[in-house]
């Protein structure tokens, strides 16, 4: 080895345990402030994406209705947090519209009586469901002419 490379490979130091202690504390304070944020936007984004399931189910179950000619009911397990579409002249429940929410979402309300999309987009009885976790809640809002909403709750 020449002696010019030999020189410069002592005269290298590096870094001293001093300087990685201390980035490794700031890294610390970063993560410990950081932290709680990533945990309660999680948690909003598990919501309002629970919300969206319902709100893009429901849309499903007009859309049906009007390309089938046929009116379809709204299904619901509270205790599951399941729901579902069935036809509602036979009763049968369309299997690939059963949904689930995510885990830390329940039902929070809903309409005593389902809701039922009829042959022209139009729903009755008119109805609010709520989805409820530990960030708040939304409501997914359906008017009688079957227009389809989120409305973030305060």
């Amino acid at each position: 080895m020449s002696i010019e490379i030999r020189t410069k490979l002592e005269n290298y130091a590096g870094y001293s345990l001093t300087e990685l202690v201390i980035v490794l504390a700031c890294v610390t304070v970063l993560l410990a402030a950081a932290v709680p944020n990533i945990i309660k936007f999680q948690k909003e984004w598990s919501l309002w994406g629970g919300a969206r399931m319902l709100e893009t189910s429901m849309q499903w179950g007009r859309m049906h209705a009007i390309t089938s000619n046929t009116p379809v009911l709204f299904g619901l397990h509270t205790a599951h947090r399941e729901f579902f579409w069935t036809d509602a002249l036979s009763g049968e429940c369309f299997v690939n519209s059963v949904r689930r929410l995510p885990n830390g979402i329940r039902f929070g309300g809903a309409p005593r009586s389902p809701v039922r999309f009829y042959q022209h987009g139009n729903a009755a009885p008119a109805g609010t469901y709520t989805v409820e976790g530990d960030a708040g809640s939304y409501s997914v809002i359906v008017s009688p002419g079957g227009r389809i909403r989120i409305q973030k709750n305060r």
